[in-house]
């Protein structure tokens, strides 16, 4: 069958390109250069914004050391692995840079909230998967950039931009695993699946919103339209690997 055969194939060069592009967090970066704190923004909430990238970092690699003997394929297991390897460098390179500013934040409420709902999941792991490779990485690409664009400090960025090409990889990894496994659920369990992801996805933006934290603090003002308009980015996403058809949510 020619598209499990181009599935594989991609997975394949996929595994191939992560061996290829694994690096070492000691020397990936000039740690000698001078961390840059942005103007006119405090400090504490720098320190908070990047520690959710930390956080972020090690919530991935939780699940996927618990996800990774779920998978009965020798590939998607090595592609896996590859992400583990990869989660483990980000959290371990972000730990380093927050020991520079002397301090690391608590998690914020708003990302444990998605992060405890995803684990919780009753029914199929796909759903969690969907959580955290789809939404949830393609939301820390997303925030890398961002920051990128908000923070002037040259190490940060060269961070972000490092780690955030590791992310992309991953959230090819998932789209290419759901949209062979999503197709052998029921249209009701896909359904379920994305109305579950949906709630999930708001409930976190919407309390990061209101609550005024970070990076809400960046983005207060454009109001519920942004928040649409990123929704809608998600969605289109969810279509894409199968998860609902175009007219849905």
């Amino acid at each position: 069958m020619k598209a499990d055969t181009d599935a594989a194939a991609r997975m394949a060069a996929l595994v191939a390109k992560g061996a290829a592009g694994q690096w070492r967090a000691e020397t990936a970066f000039d740690w000698d250069q001078p961390i840059r704190l942005p103007k006119l923004f405090p400090r504490r909430a720098y320190v908070a914004a990047v520690s959710q990238l930390y956080h972020g970092e090690v919530a991935t690699l939780e699940f996927c050391s618990r996800l990774i003997d779920a998978l009965p394929d020798d590939v998607d297991r090595r592609a896996l692995a590859l992400q583990i390897a990869d989660e483990r460098r980000h959290a371990e390179v972000y730990r380093a840079y927050l020991a520079r500013l002397g301090d690391m934040a608590e998690m914020d409420e708003s990302m444990r909230t998605a992060v405890d709902a995803a684990k919780a999941w009753p029914g199929s792991y796909h759903a969690a998967v969907v959580a955290f490779h789809v939404v949830l990485e393609s939301e820390a690409v997303r925030l890398q950039e961002e920051f990128g664009r908000w923070f002037p400090c040259p190490l940060l960025r060269q961070i972000n931009g490092t780690v955030a090409r590791d992310e992309a990889r991953h959230v090819a990894f998932g789209k290419i695993w759901l949209r062979g496994e999503l197709a052998t659920l029921a249209p009701d369990q896909r359904l379920e699946i994305f109305r579950w992801v949906e709630r999930l996805w708001h409930d976190c933006a919407v309390t990061t919103i209101d609550r005024h934290g970070l990076p809400s603090a960046l983005i207060k003002g454009l109001g519920r339209r942004w928040l649409e308009e990123r929704w809608q980015r998600q969605r289109r996403g969810l279509v894409d690997i199968g998860l609902v058809a175009e007219g849905v949510g």
